[in-house]
């Protein structure tokens, strides 16, 4: 009895100062000798602490980091439609880059055009609808129609189309391309875009200077889109640039009806690889388009052009502001129905350089 008390009043006596493994038992020194207390087979020892270490903080940081960088997004989940107010394009890893101020709410009225800008207006899949577009118009250096005019290739509608520009836009030019719906299927050899004669330009895989030379336009024919090969769009650059002497010519805005294709985007822009690989080849810094419409919005590529889905079936158009001496985009007025917006939002899946700005903030 006494010899087990004294046993007991040894172990409580140790005064551990170190702890080593000893085969697959651990041995405890202290001042009086070693006592195995127990079976260490699964601890570790310091050398493996050494090792577990670099990963374990590496884990640490990337879930830290995940969170951190998701933090907006998962805001937006949590937001209700009515403090939206505006997306601003932010550049996380250059926070002096200057990007445009995007309004997405319907709410929102048009800002004035920003000094040393020319202003474009852009309509798209108006499907023989252009009647319920709000008017008037907003005023503008170039009005835009990004095809899609008619409903299924009726003539009608391209010459109500017609007559309704003439009638409501008093903009200096207007610039018109063709969409899938723009074709009579039996009639292949009609042309409907030659309705628009007297009253818009219509480009069809062609480079122009318009707005007094300040803006280079490429419109690109849905022929090239639906083949998807744009030669002869990188052919006529090439033309002009021989006609104009000027080997870096730049280009300020791609015109086109198809969507272009953007990774992680969504099926809504997963359009041509081809289209947004010619964007990116002409260092152009605006795209505009159409074709899907649920998809109506903004976006940006890794060159650094900004992309901009234009339908506008049952919306306003799209208004721009561009700065042709500096080649940005100041401003892109796209706004969305008040019940579509936050659905819109959600759906499309901005990229995290879209910052939002609420009511309070705006």
């Amino acid at each position: 009895m006494n010899n087990q008390r004294n046993e007991e009043h040894h172990f409580r006596s140790l005064r551990s100062v170190e702890c080593m493994r000893h085969g697959k038992r651990r041995v405890v020194k202290s001042h009086r000798g070693s006592i195995q207390i127990g079976n260490g087979a699964n601890n570790l020892s310091k050398k493996y602490h050494s090792l577990l270490i670099p990963p374990i903080t590496f884990l640490l940081i990337s879930i830290c980091t995940y969170f951190v960088s998701n933090r907006r997004k998962l805001s937006i989940m949590n937001m209700s439609t009515a403090s939206i107010e505006k997306r601003v394009l932010t550049d996380f890893f250059d926070k002096t880059t200057r990007h445009p101020q995007v309004y997405l709410r319907q709410s929102q009225p048009l800002p004035s055009q920003i000094n040393g800008t020319l202003r474009l207006v852009f309509l798209s899949d108006t499907h023989g609808r252009h009647g319920k577009i709000p008017l008037p118009l907003p005023e503008g250096d170039v009005l835009f129609h990004l095809g899609d005019a008619t409903n299924r290739g009726n003539l009608s509608d391209v010459k109500s189309l017609a007559k309704w520009l003439g009638e409501n836009s008093f903009h200096k030019e207007r610039i018109v391309i063709d969409g899938n719906h723009d074709q009579v299927l039996d009639k292949p050899d009609l042309d409907l875009m030659k309705e628009y004669k007297g009253v818009a330009r219509v480009l069809k895989d062609e480079v122009v200077q318009i707005a007094g030379g300040k803006l280079t336009v490429v419109g690109v024919s849905w022929n090239s889109c639906v083949s998807d090969d744009y030669s002869a769009v990188s052919s006529n650059v090439e033309k002009l640039r021989n006609e104009t002497q000027k080997d870096n010519l730049d280009v300020d805005l791609v015109l086109s009806h198809i969507h272009p294709y953007i990774k992680g985007g969504g099926i809504g822009w997963h359009g041509s690889r081809g289209l947004t690989k010619l964007v990116g080849d002409l260092n152009a810094p605006l795209h505009c388009f159409g074709h899907i419409h649920w998809t109506r919005g903004v976006r940006q590529i890794a060159s650094g052009s900004t992309l901009v889905n234009c339908a506008s079936t049952w919306n306003e158009p799209v208004v721009i502001d561009y700065d042709s001496e500096t080649k940005t985009v100041k401003m892109i007025h796209c706004p969305f129905p008040k019940e579509e917006l936050e659905n819109s939002i959600l759906r499309n899946g901005y990229l995290k350089k879209w910052l939002i700005e609420d009511e309070k903030t705006a």
